[in-house]
């Protein structure tokens, strides 16, 4: 047989005031009958709802946001960015996101300031970032084309990246933490070109930004991914394909809404697949790695 609570029962249980009893019920948040102009308690369901308030160390306070907010920090992507517009439209739930940068989104991982972060880093500077503090899984999603993002017509004679160093181009540059600039770093490296003797433009938060900096004459070259340079009808010489992950954090990942949102976005990239993306391939998608300390509890 069912056990009741009176309001007074109630707030005694739950070690509050009668007045914050009432503006619970008030505000819909706790449940409750009227029965005889008095509000009655079933016992099993505060027990419902207290251990649905209750917070476990695999998720920590920053954990319990994920059930009004996923916020996911780290690599711009264009078609990423798109399809977590989609889940926040199509489920009504909000994504916040910040386009810091690879390095700076896993440091936000690893802060406990980020649920996920979109990264296009090698999995040994994960390892490195992470340490024995914590783990994540790598979620594949996608692999896309970096290049020279110009204009011909403004500039012919670019055949190459070493063409923007021996021109002094102004070079449009990414942030520092993000992984386009390390690219960026490593193929100038790689051509016997320190990239701090460019004449920088910038720094850019993302692709688009890039594109759009080159488009309006702000600078006259710069690195980024076929698509950005499609959207602004520029000029593009591949550089490298590299696969964009997404980290998930072990604390998270068995989360519901992670869960959700993982299957909405692999489910989208299969479509975006069958329809062909230029400058994106999708021979991994799914394929999950697991990158540092998976026995860490808590962040």
């Amino acid at each position: 047989m069912a056990e009741y609570l009176t309001t007074r029962e109630v707030a005694k249980y739950l070690r509050i005031n009668e007045k914050k009893v009432y503006a619970l019920v008030s505000g819909g948040r706790l449940p409750a009958a009227r029965v005889s102009g008095k509000w009655l308690f079933e016992k099993k369901l505060i027990d419902s709802w207290v251990e649905k308030k209750t917070l476990y160390p695999t998720v920590g306070l920053f954990g319990a946001l994920l059930d009004d907010v996923m916020v996911i920090q780290g690599s711009d992507d264009y078609l990423f960015s798109k399809v977590a517009a989609r889940f926040q439209d199509q489920e009504n739930f909000p994504v916040a996101s910040a386009k810091v940068g690879s390095l700076a989104g896993l440091s936000a991982v690893g802060a406990g300031k980020a649920h996920l972060c979109g990264c296009h880093v090698e999995n040994r500077q994960v390892e490195k970032l992470a340490g024995d503090r914590w783990g994540c899984y790598l979620v594949n999603l996608l692999q896309r084309s970096q290049g020279l993002i110009f204009d011909r017509k403004l500039h012919p004679e670019i055949g190459d990246l070493g063409d923007v160093a021996v021109k002094k181009l102004r070079f449009a540059q990414r942030q520092k933490l993000s992984g386009t600039y390390r690219l960026v770093e490593r193929l100038f490296k790689e051509s016997g070109i320190n990239i701090e003797d460019l004449d920088p433009v910038g720094p850019f938060s993302s692709h688009t930004e890039l594109a759009l900096a080159v488009r309006s004459g702000q600078a006259d070259a710069g690195v980024g991914i076929r698509v950005a340079a499609e959207l602004f009808g520029l000029d593009f010489i591949e550089l490298a394909q590299e696969p964009f992950k997404l980290a998930v954090p072990v604390h998270y990942a068995s989360h519901p809404r992670v869960a959700k949102f993982l299957d909405f976005t692999t489910r989208e990239l299969k479509a975006a697949s069958e329809k062909g993306v230029g400058g994106y391939g999708f021979e991994d998608l799914g394929k999950m790695e697991a990158v540092g300390n998976l026995k860490t509890k808590e962040i």
